[in-house]
């Protein structure tokens, strides 16, 4: 079956901003690097990638904060992880169908360059212009990474609903 381009939902998160300021200034944000008990590697004996993470239970008061504009996500959602790529972060290529959870929603809480791609029946690579509030709506089974942020450019956020 042919891999479906993902769907970027404009203005899906109204309260974005406010979400990345509490974040910035309460998120207990853990490193995810090799050696790490969280460390995230697509495969065994592949890349590592290089980024924090911070894991908000959504029973966590700050679930109320994160729901208050998205209620309808609040009822299936199982995991809370909102995502900080620093300059020289990365997230390695991989596919979210390896995980345990059967769908995922990615809200992004900041705008720049282009840094997060999904890739075709060719491997191609395809970038996605990432807009505050907005949600990525993609197949779990599609491939995709986030490219090294480049020294000078600003820290990226994002936040992922998890479904398992």
């Amino acid at each position: 079956m042919p891999v479906q381009a993902p769907t970027l939902v404009e203005n899906y998160m109204s309260n974005a901003e406010h979400i990345l300021s509490q974040a910035i200034t309460h998120g207990d944000f853990t490193r995810r690097v090799e050696g790490t008990r969280n460390m995230h590697q697509a495969k065994i004996g592949g890349p590592i990638s290089q980024f924090s993470s911070w894991f908000i239970h959504v029973e966590n008061s700050f679930a109320d904060t994160i729901f208050e504009t998205i209620p309808q996500d609040r009822k299936h959602c199982t995991q809370l992880v909102l995502n900080k790529y620093e300059p020289g972060d990365y997230l390695v290529k991989h596919c979210d169908a390896q995980g345990l959870y059967w769908k995922f929603k990615l809200i992004y809480l900041t705008a720049g360059p282009k840094h997060f791609c999904w890739y075709d029946d060719h491997d191609n690579q395809h970038f996605i212009e990432e807009k505050v509030g907005a949600m990525l709506d993609m197949d779990i089974g599609l491939y995709h990474e986030v490219t090294q942020i480049g020294e000078g450019e600003p820290t990226k956020y994002s936040l992922c609903l998890l479904y398992e």
